[in-house]
């Protein structure tokens, strides 16, 4: 979910302008599939941090790559999301059409499932976990994608985690932010 499929690099750590850290990063490139994974640390509350994930009509506002995003449908803990962002590397620009399967499982999981049918991704598969620790939420982040577009040899998978970690800080500072404006939440 959250183009966020789109963000990360080996074990890093960054401290921004803000409280928000990425606090450990991994992303492996395995025949066609990058398989992420992103441990965050933000000064929020658990359960604003869920509503702002959950928040399918403003993922926009987390990152500036997100073009739009809009609920489809929803039933119960169950709900179709469509995000439309656009990545670029260096001269590459790509618009990432992804339509999503959001489960709610409880206790601070999400599960999204991309539907390639709807989707110009072949496949993806990402599981949140948010949860208090402390006086932070820890934000756990999973998952393997598959573009199902063209990505040039040239940028490759090297370029492709570079852009993908950038694009984790930038949504890391985007939750942040609006956690700090909780009363939209």
């Amino acid at each position: 979910m959250l183009c966020i499929c789109f963000v990360y690099y080996q074990a890093v750590y960054l401290s921004i302008c803000h409280a928000g850290e990425i606090i450990d990063s991994y992303i492996h490139y395995d025949n066609g599939h990058y398989l992420i994974r992103l441990e965050m640390k933000i000064e929020a509350e658990p359960a604003t941090v869920y509503a702002i994930l959950m928040d399918f009509n403003h993922l926009k506002d987390l990152n500036d790559a997100i073009k739009t995003s809009r609920l489809l449908q929803s039933d119960g803990q169950q709900h179709k999301v469509q995000i439309i962002a656009e990545g670029c590397v260096w001269f590459f620009c790509q618009e990432i059409k992804q339509v999503q399967q959001v489960t709610e499982l409880g206790k601070g999981y999400i599960q999204v499932k991309t539907l390639p049918e709807e989707s110009n991704m072949e496949y993806g598969r990402i599981l949140w976990h948010i949860y208090q620790q402390d006086d932070f939420t820890i934000i756990h982040y999973r998952a393997d994608v598959v573009p199902g577009f063209f990505v040039p040899p040239v940028i490759g998978p090297y370029f492709m985690k570079r852009r993908l970690l950038e694009e984790a800080e930038k949504t890391i500072n985007g939750i942040e932010h609006l956690a700090q404006d909780e009363e939209s939440y």
